[in-house]
């Protein structure tokens, strides 16, 4: 038998609930910096953004899931001066439109980002072992966007151990669930490490939704 995790994050009405992501690697750091997997990370690149008189379209590099007019959304590290909170308009899944003043410079330079304004609330992570995997300790971590290798980057959040797992054809091979029950400001996101490197990956996903 074997997994493959979700590489692709999938969205509900309610917000996100897998990234998709695995880990091996040991890190023994305790403060976030070194080998780390970013699990949660709401935060969207746009690859390209144009304006029409006053109509701005932000194409993204990835799906961007962004619900159509029900919250506004930031722009930051744009050199336009379309810069700010806006109501946006889903046209696409990479696409979305919104309002901007009239003879604004396009296209758009610098690197672009979107991000709820409000943020995302995160109930909890899971790491689910892939196959036969020693006991190790699992810790997460919340990143402000910036370099995570600069400790101050980067609060400890909560860590869990993860039980020994052996690969089972017949039997259930359990996750660990972390509780979080927090919410992740704009721009930021959550890392995760573990103590031992393990030989068969954990798939580690995050449960998150509106609030």
């Amino acid at each position: 038998m074997s997994y493959t995790a979700n590489k692709d994050p999938v969205f509900t009405k309610s917000g996100i609930f897998n990234t998709g992501k695995t880990i091996t690697t040991a890190n023994t750091a305790k403060d976030g910096t070194g080998t780390v997997v970013t699990v949660f990370d709401a935060q969207r690149t746009a690859s390209t953004l144009t304006s029409s008189g006053t109509v701005a379209t932000a194409t993204t590099t990835d799906p961007h899931n962004f619900l159509n007019g029900a919250r506004s959304y930031c722009i930051s590290k744009s050199l336009r001066p379309s810069n700010g909170i806006h109501t946006i308009t889903v046209t696409g899944p990479k696409t979305f439109t919104y309002t901007v003043a009239s003879g604004l410079t396009t296209p758009a330079t610098g690197t672009i980002v979107f991000d709820p304004v409000n943020g995302c609330r995160i109930t909890s992570l899971v790491f689910q072992p892939t196959g036969t995997a020693t006991a190790t300790a699992a810790r997460a971590f919340l990143n402000n966007g910036q370099t995570n290798a600069t400790p101050g980057n980067n609060t400890y959040i909560d860590d869990v151990t993860l039980a020994a797992a052996t690969l089972s054809e017949v039997a259930s091979m359990a996750g660990t669930t972390m509780p979080l029950d927090i919410v992740v400001p704009p721009f930021h996101k959550i890392n995760v490490t573990i103590g031992t490197t393990v030989a068969a990956a954990y798939a580690v996903y995050a449960i998150a939704g509106a609030y």
